[in-house]
């Protein structure tokens, strides 16, 4: 069985390629990997079928784009329809980086861009596997960090780590996702003709003040680095699980995970995100914490034989344990003492306890 973790090859049809040959493979159809691939379908399915999400509009003219912005903002929010690596949203209070924005993703394909309402509040990532016509399994809630730099400063990025459990998350919020937001988007689908099998990963903001949940947008893959502590957390069952919603047939039960606490770091290329090196030579030496695990992402050999950057994004570092705290100081003095390479750049502040809201300068 293949898993598809990369978006890319999900929106050119590897899984319609896949299941024409007769190979197992588990992902959506390219059909439905829409709900990623191009955000004004997602946020017009939320519409039509009254699915919370922000206020918004698509735009393939520029100078419309602009002239709408004082409906929108301050502050703005600019989205590239289509992928953009984690890297194609503009938050900011400067109508001239707004502006910029709107020119720069209008020459991504497929040439639109959406502005939508700035909702104030804290994200969540909510990671549900699909079959069946309904949601089979939501894995524990993380939050993810894409700005590059402590603070959130910094460039976007495909993201600089994640933790879990968040303190605000309670089981009465997962219950209002997956009851407003996730089953209705997956039951809409199915209502326009377009089924669904895979993993749909939601990117939720929840308005400051309340637990009142609004879909920012979906991936339809596991996300990354969310996916890696999610699955560093499963105990037992997760290939079967995988396995039942790739066949579409019913499933049982779902994985089995331990107490759900983790905390994933990235540590990333120099460069990255705008232009990262690649052959650096990466020192790893044994790990003292049996709760930390590095996970490869952009590495390969040399041909010397050697181990070496190979990528923006370098290697995951998860750590589990029982509390978060715990998990974050023993990713981080594992980091120290285990590992590196020329450039080596990550952030120091991933599961800390500060609130973490969309905070603009003014």
């Amino acid at each position: 069985m293949t898993v598809v973790g990369p978006e890319a090859p999900l929106g050119l049809g590897i899984v319609d390629s896949f299941r024409a040959h007769n190979l197992k493979i588990f992902g959506p159809s390219q059909n439905a990997a829409r709900i990623e691939t191009s955000k004004s379908f997602a946020k017009d399915l939320c519409t039509q079928f009254h699915i919370p999400t922000p206020r918004w509009k698509m735009f393939t003219s520029e100078s419309e784009a602009i002239g709408a912005l004082d409906g929108f903002g301050p502050p703005w929010v600019v989205k590239a329809d289509g992928l953009a690596a984690g890297k194609g949203t503009t938050v900011t209070r400067n109508k001239r980086e707004a502006e910029a924005a709107i020119h720069r993703e209008l020459q991504r394909e497929p040439g639109r861009i959406v502005l939508e309402e700035f909702i104030d509040g804290w994200e969540a990532t909510f990671m549900a596997t699909v079959s069946k016509g309904q949601v089979q399994w939501l894995t524990p809630v993380f939050q993810d960090y894409k700005p590059l730099s402590d603070g959130d400063a910094g460039p976007n990025t495909g993201g600089m780590g994640c933790f879990t459990p968040i303190p605000t998350v309670t089981p009465s919020l997962v219950e209002k996702v997956r009851g407003s937001i996730l089953s209705p988007v997956v039951a809409a689908m199915e209502k326009v003709g377009v089924h669904y099998q895979g993993v749909l990963n939601l990117n939720a903001i929840v308005r400051r003040g309340s637990e009142e949940p609004f879909m920012l947008e979906f991936n339809a893959r596991f996300g990354d680095p969310e996916g890696q502590g999610a699955v560093m957390l499963v105990e037992k069952g997760l290939a079967s699980h995988l396995s039942s919603v790739a066949e579409d047939l019913d499933v049982a039960e779902p994985p089995q995970c331990r107490q759900g606490v983790c905390v994933v770091v990235v540590l990333a290329s120099k460069g990255y995100p705008a232009s990262p090196t690649t052959g650096d030579k990466i020192m790893i030496r044994p790990v003292p914490d049996e709760n930390v695990t590095f996970l490869h992402a952009g590495t390969s050999k040399n041909s010397s034989g050697e181990l070496v950057t190979a990528g923006g994004r370098v290697l995951n570092v998860v750590a589990t344990g029982d509390s978060v705290e715990r998990a974050r100081k023993a990713a981080y003095s594992t980091i120290k003492s285990s590992v590196q390479f020329k450039g080596m750049q990550y952030r120091t502040d991933i599961g800390a306890h500060r609130a973490r809201r969309r905070e603009l300068a003014s």
